[in-house]
Formats: C-alpha cells, sequence, structure tokens
C-alpha cells in the first residue's frame, strides 16, 4: 500500500510539472546537435537534432516552425542549417496557440514553436513578439473581402475564400480600430496585406 501511494505522488508530481511546463506564452532554451532531416514524422518531417543533455533524437516538425512576420530569428532553416549539419545549436522554443497543417487547411493547435535557432553563444532574444490571434471566417456568404485600409469604402486587394469555411483558421493581428484586424499572409500563392471587418471573423484564441 505504501508503495502504491509513492506511485502516486510520483505520477502527481511528474504530471504538476507537466502542466507548469506548458503554459501559454512560456519560453525555453537548450542545446542539441543537428543531425539532418526527419522524413519519416507523420506530419511531413522536420529537422532532426540529438538532445545536448539526454542523448535522444528529437524532430522538430514542420507545424513547429511557423510563418509569421518576425516572429523566427537566426539561421536560415531553409538555406544556411545545413552547413552546420553534426553542430550543437542553441535553440529557443515557445508554448503557444498557432496553425497546423497536415492537409488542405491550417487548423488551430497548441504546442511548442521555435523562435529561433542560433549558434553556441548567441545571447538571448530580448525583443518582443507580437503574437497573432487565430480565428475563423463567418461571413455567410463563404469568403470575406481584404481591403487595403481599415473602411469598408476602401480598395479590395484580394479575398479569403476557404473550401472549409467551418473548419479552416488564419492568423489575424489587431488594429487600433477595434472593428478590423490586419491579415498578412500568402493564401492560395497570393500575398494578402490588409484589413478585414471584425464581424466577419470568429477569434478562437
Amino acid at each position: 500500500m505504501k508503495l502504491i501511494i509513492q506511485i502516486v505522488i510520483f505520477c502527481m508530481f511528474i504530471y504538476g510539472n507537466n502542466l507548469s511546463a506548458q503554459s501559454i506564452g512560456q519560453a525555453k532554451r537548450f542545446t542539441a546537435k543537428f543531425v539532418g532531416v526527419n522524413n519519416e514524422s507523420y506530419n511531413g518531417g522536420g529537422l532532426l537534432f540529438v538532445d545536448g543533455i539526454t542523448q535522444n533524437y528529437l524532430t522538430l516538425s514542420n507545424n513547429q516552425v511557423i510563418d509569421l512576420p518576425a516572429f523566427y530569428e537566426g539561421i536560415s532553416l531553409k538555406d544556411s542549417i545545413w552547413s552546420y549539419t553534426d553542430q550543437d545549436l542553441v535553440i529557443d522554443m515557445m508554448f503557444m496557440h498557432h496553425l497546423c497543417n497536415e492537409g488542405s487547411y491550417d487548423y488551430d493547435c497548441t504546442g511548442w514553436v521555435v523562435t529561433g535557432i542560433n549558434t553556441i553563444g548567441t545571447p538571448k532574444s530580448t525583443r518582443k513578439i507580437n503574437l497573432p490571434k487565430i480565428g475563423k471566417i463567418v461571413d455567410p456568404d463563404g469568403y470575406v473581402n481584404v481591403r487595403s485600409q481599415m473602411n469598408v469604402k476602401s480598395s479590395i486587394v484580394g479575398k479569403l475564400e476557404p473550401s472549409e469555411i467551418n473548419h479552416e483558421c488564419f492568423y489575424f493581428y489587431t488594429c487600433s480600430d477595434p472593428n478590423w484586424y490586419r491579415i498578412d499572409c500568402v493564401y492560395d500563392g497570393v500575398k494578402l496585406l490588409g484589413y478585414i471587418h471584425a464581424s466577419r471573423i470568429k477569434i478562437i484564441h
């Protein structure tokens, strides 16, 4: 009986630590060796590392490398990361709501994402990251106009027209006018930078 109580207390301790270690906005930094690409991951592969402390393999999946303006800083993950193969690097991550994609549309998820990968000795960033909101389109027409200014009479610079309007999510930035949200993304191969009226958006997070 005593052993069972000890196991329960231990599990509660571990579970509690996991909860406290995964609060929204929490950041962490660790060192790991970059060893290549893992193409066997269930969500499309990712960057493969060996943890500097546990020596376990760690895959930073494509869903952990998000494309947001001024969000990531450090070594280019598309170009120069390959020149650091078999070298120890410093990885900065944040636990947050973000968008994942394993198919035809982006959906809301929560987890650790990469904010920077740098060489050993690089100081920790002190910049403030402006996190966007995550929301869905709620226009009965099935699409929304993206306008050049926070004004319904301003020119239309593009459209968001998701095929899965009840499921697909997008990033939205708050504006000085609470009746509008700014969007900055590439959708269906088109760069969209403009404003959408708040009445056409349901914010999730």
